[in-house]
Formats: C-alpha cells, sequence, structure tokens
C-alpha cells in the first residue's frame, strides 16, 4: 500500500521595519511505498534581493539513493547537481523553462478545501 504527504505553505514576512518584505512559497510532497521513498521540496522566496528557488528530489530505493537539486536566481538557469548515494554523478547548468513547479503548486492549491481557499486572496 502506497501512503503520501503534500503540503503547501504561504509566508510573508516583514521582520525588519518595512525594509525587506519577504514572501515564500514552499511545496513539499513524499510519496512511500514498501522500499521506494519519492520526495519533491520546492521553495520560491522573493525579497529586495530579487527571487531565489530551490528544489530537491529525492528517489530512495532499497538501499539506493539518488538525488537531484537545482538552485535559480531572479528565474535564470537552474544550476543542476545530482548524487547517487551521496556521490556527486553530475553537475550542469539547465535552462529555467526545463524545470516548472507550476503544475505541482497548482494542484496543491485545488486541493485546499473550499472553506479554506478565500485565505489564498
Amino acid at each position: 500500500m502506497a501512503n503520501f504527504s503534500s503540503s503547501i505553505t504561504f509566508t510573508k514576512d516583514n521582520l525588519d521595519n518595512n525594509q525587506n518584505i519577504i514572501k515564500k512559497i514552499e511545496y513539499k510532497y513524499t510519496h512511500l511505498n514498501d522500499d521506494k521513498l519519492w520526495s519533491t521540496y520546492y521553495i520560491n522566496k522573493i525579497d529586495n534581493n530579487g527571487s531565489t528557488e530551490t528544489f530537491n528530489k529525492l528517489y530512495k530505493n532499497g538501499d539506493n539513493v539518488y538525488e537531484k537539486i537545482g538552485n535559480s536566481q531572479n528565474k535564470d538557469s537552474w544550476d543542476i547537481k545530482e548524487f547517487f548515494n551521496t556521490n556527486l554523478e553530475k553537475q550542469y547548468v539547465d535552462n529555467y523553462q526545463n524545470i516548472s513547479f507550476n503544475d505541482n503548486l497548482i494542484d496543491a492549491c485545488e486541493n485546499i478545501p473550499v472553506e479554506n481557499q478565500n485565505l489564498l486572496k
């Protein structure tokens, strides 16, 4: 039997007297099936320095762990690192348009109960 967990968090922080309002979206998804695990973690942070996006995708099958980590500044290209059992296997740059979390975010928002959707406005 498969188990899963999905969450989306929106935050807006004003921690230094209106000088820098920080807006952040965090998306987490985990799927567990027997000894296999799929996990995705995505953060989009916007502040006075611009937009910073990061993601971490993890796949575990038995003792083998595959991990892909990406970072992007101001919707520029993604800096990607891929690991196998904690050893760096590949490091490269990918076009920003090739990796998108929009569908994940839209799906997560659509699954918010109707009575709570007005909180998103």
